[in-house]
């Protein structure tokens, strides 16, 4: 899948109006640009693209020698469209554990899974309003393909709704076999089957987690939303099941993408958090003068949307303002990976070649 540069609006074949990434205009994931802003980001994303397509070409250098400084901060000005899907599958390590196992996707796909019911559930209902999963669209046989084969890859873990969004998201920026090695990445790498199991009990421990560190960086907040019995799960549960890649601008879900698969694990989750503290810093004042849960709750889920502080460029500046200490954020167990074959258990992915 490619991408217009720079928030080029775009139309399909029938006339019907799509921003930058494939949605539906009145369903836009980010403000409309004047002209001029449009062409002044396109001019940077073409100057980036090409730095990256020089760092592309000296990998190794860039990952693993004197260049892992300059890598960082590139990832965390935004990965360009034009090889983001490229740059996510290697630096996680996807990439090189599709290519020493080719067949297995292909091989999972022609298998049954009792998840397969579920799954079609949610297909018509998973970025609807995107070019590429709309009804009969083919996007969405992709999309199905990919967590029935995640679901046979691991099935102590089956199907959990919050991966057709993960999925989707991924299917944007690459093929359907690309998606599944690093939706797999996610799931056991990143730790994230432990709230997509069917008795999420990885949630439990993210909430605390989000919430000890409310308490220490917004105490007066904290106190607030402790007393009306509004906890993370209210407002922050669905980001953190989907990797905020439902009810957050897609822009800047990308963004947070960026760092959550380029930066080295357990390192690269400390994004989701920053995210979230800076989303409840700019709410706050709102938030102090709100007694009703059912307000506060939705305020906090709907400011990335209309507060252009929340958004893309500003959004990745303050959150990685936040101080966060790696052994503050201990990595979710990953010790569930799936044995045998497949892509559990990998090592090394920062060594991959970006070729």
């Amino acid at each position: 899948p490619s991408h217009p540069m720079a928030g080029a609006p775009s139309s399909d074949a029938l006339g019907a109006a799509r921003d930058r990434y494939g949605f539906d205009a009145d369903k836009a994931q980010g403000p409309a640009l004047p002209k001029q802003e449009r062409l002044a980001r396109l001019r940077l994303e073409n100057s980036r693209a090409v730095k990256w397509q020089h760092m592309i070409a000296e990998w190794d250098s860039f990952t693993l020698g004197t260049g892992k400084g300059k890598f960082k901060s590139r990832v965390r000005k935004g990965i360009p469209d034009g090889v983001r899907g490229h740059v996510w599958q290697v630096t996680c390590g996807a990439m090189r554990t599709r290519q020493s196992d080719p067949a297995l996707f292909a091989a999972y796909v022609q298998r049954p899974s009792p998840f397969d019911g579920d799954i079609r559930k949610d297909l018509h209902r998973t970025m609807p309003s995107h070019i590429q999963f709309k009804a009969g669209a083919d996007g969405q046989m992709q999309l199905f393909n990919v967590c029935h084969a995640l679901a046979i890859h691991d099935p102590a873990m089956g199907y959990n709704q919050a991966e057709s969004y993960v999925t989707a998201a991924l299917l944007t920026y690459m093929t359907a076999e690309e998606a599944f090695f690093v939706l797999e990445h996610i799931s056991t790498r990143l730790g994230q089957r432990r709230l997509w199991m069917p008795s999420m009990e990885g949630w439990g421990e993210v909430s605390d987690k989000l919430d000890g560190l409310v308490n220490a960086r917004l105490p007066k907040l904290h106190r607030h939303l402790e007393e009306h019995g509004v906890n993370p799960t209210l407002y922050a549960f669905g980001w953190f099941m989907t990797l905020f890649s439902k009810d957050f601008p897609f822009e800047s879900m990308l963004r947070i993408w960026d760092c959550l698969l380029c930066e080295p694990v357990p390192k690269g989750l400390k994004i989701l958090y920053r995210v979230v503290l800076v989303v409840l810093k700019e709410a706050e004042k709102d938030l102090l003068r709100m007694q009703d849960v059912p307000q506060m709750t939705e305020h906090i889920r709907r400011l990335p949307f209309t507060n252009t502080e929340l958004q893309g460029d500003k959004l990745m500046a303050k959150a990685l303002k936040v101080s966060l200490k790696t052994r503050a954020l201990q990595p979710m167990r990953t010790d569930g990976g799936v044995s045998g074959r497949g892509p559990g258990g990998r090592t090394g992915a920062h060594s991959d070649r970006g070729r």
